[in-house]
């Protein structure tokens, strides 16, 4: 049974974004700004493919591939994204090579002349990052206070909103060909967190509210969803995630940092399908993901203020339920900035499943969530799945332990009767007819001396039974089968033979 795995790794300089480029590949972003702190600005690359079931600290197996010093004459990378081409159904065209998304602001020296040029597009080969271009979407500001808060990509769209600021704040969706803006929505505050579902649609919350809008439709306002109870639930929202088309897994921070708790909503509705409260350790969630495992199920990752990351599965089913899966505590020595998971394993149609196996001789065994830090550090965990319908599931710790308790007594009950077994062959081999009938019957009113020779066969017939049989005849030596088996019917042959004389 697969178990979850950690590697951590601790680079030069603060960490604010990453996002996956593929199941084995991480990029991950941050520094110290603009030129103030001595501390450098950079893209890194990661190979975080390998991993073992005990953690190191003094080594790690995540392989540093790539990096891209953006200078310190602009700000740090603080949102990035990895814009996936759609995977095409043609088994020989070459895949297209992702491209990476990020929030880069220009020289304050810039800014303050309203240029900024915060949209960066770059491209990754295995060895190398390289910058290709850079833009300025978001409205000229001429301020320093703004930048690149959020972004997320699905398919052919990218979404992003600012940060910072105290008024005009903006929501873009961005077309990942050429760039463009496709439309540009005005939001009464700050955008809190944004994501994109697989058919276009464009969910958004602020602390208090979330809205869905076709992301291109630009003729029609954002819809509300009108998710609240009655008594409505205190708190700020910190983040959300689509969990298919239809669901929407949101994050909402108590007041007072006093915990926090996960709705799932239904997507069209607004209404609240059903609610989890994070562990009590969690004062407040500081980052979300969700990963959609196919099969009407999901995994969560929410990452707490107190530097703990807590997993749970979801059902997405007629009555879904959140359940925590596991929980790693002090993760990182400083606060989390970002929690990603890597994109789910594929699943193959049935009718290439065979050619897959044959291609592929080892299956997909988990998925990974990372976790960076502002104080440098990368934690990449493998959580094991189990095969789940037309897809995956995520493979609670309870679990585990069930399946590892049934695993030992099983080999235990596989001893026992290998032990039996063993008894018996040896029982056979000497010729004896079980364990009360190791020697042939002696008759009754048998001889002082043929009693004392029952008395050593009953001897011998305990040693049997304890596993640590010893020879009667000879002093209490290690039993010899054929020896002792021969020496019994001789003796008792003679004894018998006396007998009858004596009758």
């Amino acid at each position: 049974m697969p178990a979850t795995t950690s590697e951590k790794i601790t680079l030069t300089y603060p960490l604010y974004s990453a996002d996956f480029l593929d199941g084995d590949r991480l990029v991950v972003g941050g520094g110290g700004g603009e030129g103030r702190s001595g501390v450098g600005n950079k893209i890194t690359l990661l190979d975080v493919s390998k991993s073992t079931s005990s953690q190191s600290a003094t080594s790690t197996n995540i392989v540093q591939l790539a990096e891209h010093d953006l200078g310190t004459s602009e700000d740090s990378c603080m949102s990035m994204a990895v814009a996936r081409p759609s995977p095409s159904n043609n088994k020989k065209s070459k895949p297209s090579t992702p491209t990476l998304l990020a929030g880069v602001n220009s020289a304050e020296s810039q800014q303050r002349e309203g240029k900024n040029e915060h949209f960066r597009v770059f491209s990754i080969a295995s060895d190398s990052i390289t910058a290709k271009t850079k833009k300025q979407l978001f409205t000229s500001y001429k301020t320093v206070d703004v930048y690149q808060r959020v972004l997320r990509s699905r398919g052919s769209l990218a979404a992003t909103a600012t940060g910072g600021g105290k008024s005009n704040f903006e929501l873009l969706v961005v077309s990942t060909t050429d760039y463009t803006v496709k439309r540009r929505i005005a939001t009464e505050s700050e955008v809190a967190d944004l994501d994109l579902a697989d058919d276009g649609t464009l969910a958004y919350c602020t602390a208090k509210e979330i809205f869905i809008t076709p992301a291109t439709a630009t003729s029609s306002a954002p819809n509300r969803l009108n998710f609240q109870p009655t008594p409505p639930i205190p708190g700020a929202f910190r983040s959300l995630r689509f969990l298919g088309n239809n669901r929407i897994i949101a994050v909402m921070n108590a007041p007072a940092r006093s915990g926090a708790e996960l709705l799932l909503l239904d997507a069209t509705t607004g209404s609240i399908v059903t609610r989890k409260k994070l562990h009590s350790g969690i004062k407040a969630a500081t980052g979300l993901d969700v990963a959609d495992l196919f099969s009407g199920s999901g995994a969560i990752a929410v990452s707490g203020a107190d530097q703990s990351l807590e997993i749970l599965s979801v059902e997405n089913h007629d009555s879904p339920r959140i359940k925590r899966a596991q929980l790693f505590r002090g993760v990182h020595p400083f606060q989390i900035s970002k929690v990603v998971f890597s994109p789910p394993p594929p699943v193959a149609p049935p009718s290439a499943a065979s050619a897959d196996v044959e291609e592929n001789e080892e299956a997909p065994k988990g998925i990974r969530v990372a976790t960076t830090s502002v104080g440098n550090s990368i934690v990449v965990h493998t959580l094991p799945l189990v095969a789940s319908g037309d897809g995956y599931a995520l493979l609670r710790s309870g679990a585990v332990a069930r399946q590892t308790a049934i695993s030992v007594l099983l080999s235990l009950v596989a001893v026992m009767v290998f032990a039996v077994l063993m008894q018996v062959v040896f029982v056979k081999r000497g010729g004896l007819s079980g364990l009360q009938g190791l020697v042939p019957p002696i008759p009754s009113g048998l001889s002082e001396a043929a009693r004392g020779l029952e008395r050593d066969v009953d001897a011998l017939i305990s040693g049997l039974k304890s596993g640590a049989a010893t020879d009667p005849f000879d002093g209490g030596a290690v039993v010899e089968e054929n020896s002792v088996r021969e020496e019994l019917l001789k003796t008792v042959g003679v004894k018998q033979e006396q007998e009858k004389e004596e009758l």
